[in-house]
């Protein structure tokens, strides 16, 4: 086979996205090879429009090296290479660095320049190598969501503060908005996954304290695993408290039997004051203030509403609900190291988030978002009318300062804020990801990336046609614990928590060891150093070997599922710290 059969076929199976947006493209038309003097299979690239070449037509690819080099990169491990041409400044990369383990994303804006490189270079050995990524002319809602799974799933995030960026200048040239929008949807990206592992161990000690506190209810309710794929393939509907409910709320009178419906915490008193109930009410934040969405709430109003809570919230919110739990953990350690499984979900930051996770691990399909706004709406309202803390709550606040510009549903701009917009990047990623189709029938607000725009009553009489047995189903597949299961769960849980604060004290005496190591070694090598400029190597060294000793505690599965939790936020703040000092 030919160099771009090749390297079709190799892209086909890893990344069939860009084989289907480049298949049909004929290389050459608009950016074409020209053969370097005296140089044999290196050729250059020509913008036919422009007549601009691509690279220095003596010697391509020395020239290449020679710009990486002048970047005097210390650390090539996390690299963002912005255009790719003919791939020269990626090739001299690795020739002029010494590069071992690394996560490299090639990005490239112009389906014309990469089909004429799969033309004219072997990529296979590149494309068929995860440390490798492609991305190839995506919006920016995608592009972030691109970037952040990759952030998210590699060691790239401990490398924050210490990105090389190696630009393909005549790439950069022809599509220079596009690249710097990508540095700035790059840098969202990091702050989001940061901001993902925690920036405040305080916050995550919160959920630990609640989580004990509400360990009484971890064990007397059934969790959500007993409904996983309960109602596959039928509709479900996320009910948010955005400004738009206010035009399609009444919809949802007939729907009750017809659609498993998952309402966010703060819609619940809209819900209320029209005399409509959810099936199931999703509720995540730790802090006392979600417990005034449940306030005033009578049992009958809660008749037959499941709160499918983390029960990482403040017990307070659990007491003001008066009626029944389903236990919904988040993917956090903590909930492995107690034992008790009750069904885990991949939860965003909003409670919008997680009654979609909520809907799709029940098998719906296909799910439908209302009031799912994500942005202000008429008249900077923030929420719909009846909500909690009112239809413009912290509105002043948020269109001061901290708003955002997104792309709207119906209008090409719209503004957000940005904790909203970062609830959105989650929606892109749980949306677009997702095996169920995905409406969102909001008639208003963000655009939401991998969903289908529609009305709320064109998304009705096309998928909630006929009754499925909600309740009946619900009622009939949950299974409380026994009160033998509740004894067991309780016994176990104290003798983990024993054994998890002896492990802690264990931790607690390896990090002052580790203490007065650091101690020792400022004050005997550092100190020295900076009085007589002569760095004594080998005891040096031999303190660094110490302290990479201590730190296998990292490594540790008890140390992952007790503390890591807690510490992650200074853990990874430190190795980004380190990385850009390596940097």
């Amino acid at each position: 086979m030919s160099i771009e059969k090749n390297n079709l076929a190799a892209l086909q199976k890893r990344f069939p996205e860009i084989y289907n947006k480049i298949k049909d493209i004929k290389p050459g038309k608009k950016f074409k090879l020209t053969p370097v003097p005296g140089k044999t299979n290196i050729p250059n690239m020509l913008d036919v429009k422009s007549n601009m070449l691509f690279y220095d037509n003596k010697d391509p690819l020395n020239s290449a090296i020679n710009l990486v080099r002048e970047k005097n990169i210390k650390l090539p491990f996390f690299n963002i290479f912005l255009g790719t041409g003919l791939m020269y400044n990626f090739f001299a990369f690795f020739k002029a660095y010494e590069v071992k383990d690394n996560v490299t994303i090639i990005i490239e804006k112009d389906l014309d320049i990469f089909r004429t490189l799969v033309s004219c270079v072997d990529l296979t050995q590149i494309i068929n190598n995860h440390m490798f990524h492609f991305i190839l002319d995506e919006p920016p809602a995608a592009l972030f969501t691109k970037i952040n799974r990759i952030i998210h799933g590699t060691n790239a995030k401990f490398h924050a503060k210490s990105i090389n960026i190696i630009e393909d200048q005549a790439s950069f040239i022809i599509n220079k908005d596009y690249y710097l929008k990508t540095i700035a949807i790059l840098k969202d990206a990091l702050r989001e996954v940061l901001m993902f592992y925690g920036n405040d161990p305080f916050d995550s000690m919160i959920g630990i304290e609640n989580t004990f506190l509400n360990i009484e209810e971890i064990i007397h309710n059934p969790g959500i695993m007993d409904l996983k794929n309960a109602f596959k393939g039928k509709p479900g509907v996320v009910i948010a408290s955005g400004p738009s409910l206010n035009k399609n709320i009444h919809l949802l009178e007939d729907l009750y039997g017809k659609a498993v419906l998952c309402a966010a915490d703060g819609s619940m008193k809209i819900l209320k004051q029209k005399g409509m109930k959810p099936h199931l009410v999703s509720s995540l934040e730790r802090l006392t203030p979600t417990a005034k969405l449940f306030e005033t709430l009578t049992e009958e109003d809660l008749k037959d509403v499941y709160l499918a809570a983390t029960p990482v919230i403040h017990p307070q919110t659990y007491a003001s609900y008066k009626g029944e739990r389903i236990i919904t953990y988040r993917d956090f350690a903590t909930f492995k190291w107690l034992g008790i499984d009750k069904g885990t979900l991949s939860i965003g930051p909003s409670a919008g988030n997680m009654a979609f996770k909520t809907l799709e691990y029940l098998g719906c399909d296909p799910i439908i978002l209302i009031g799912q706004d994500l942005a202000f709406g008429a008249d900077d309202a923030t929420h719909a009318d009846g909500y909690t803390y009112g239809p413009k709550h912290q509105a002043e606040a948020y269109t001061q300062k901290n708003f955002r510009i997104v792309e709207g549903n119906y209008q090409p701009e719209i503004k957000t804020s940005r904790v909203w917009e970062m609830f959105l990047q989650y929606y892109h990623k749980d949306a677009s990801s997702s095996p169920a189709r995905v409406i969102n029938a909001t008639e208003g607000g963000a655009k939401i990336l991998g969903t289908e725009i529609m009305t709320f009553k064109e998304a009705i009489d096309k998928f909630i046609t006929e009754e499925i047995g909600v309740l009946d189903t619900i009622q009939s597949t949950l299974k409380k614990p026994s009160e033998e299961q509740i004894i067991k769960d309780r016994e176990q849980t104290l003798q983990i928590v024993n054994n998890g604060l002896k492990y802690c004290g264990t931790a607690q005496a390896i990090f002052k060891e580790s203490i007065a190591i650091c101690d020792e070694y400022f004050q005997k090598v550092f100190v020295q150093y900076k009085a007589t400029n002569n760095y004594d190597k080998v005891q040096g060294e031999q303190y660094l070997i110490k302290l990479e000793e201590m730190c296998k505690i990292f490594q540790n599965k008890d140390f992952y599922e007790v503390l890591m939790h807690y510490v992650q936020s200074y853990f990874i703040k430190t190795m980004v710290e380190i990385n850009a000092a390596k940097h």
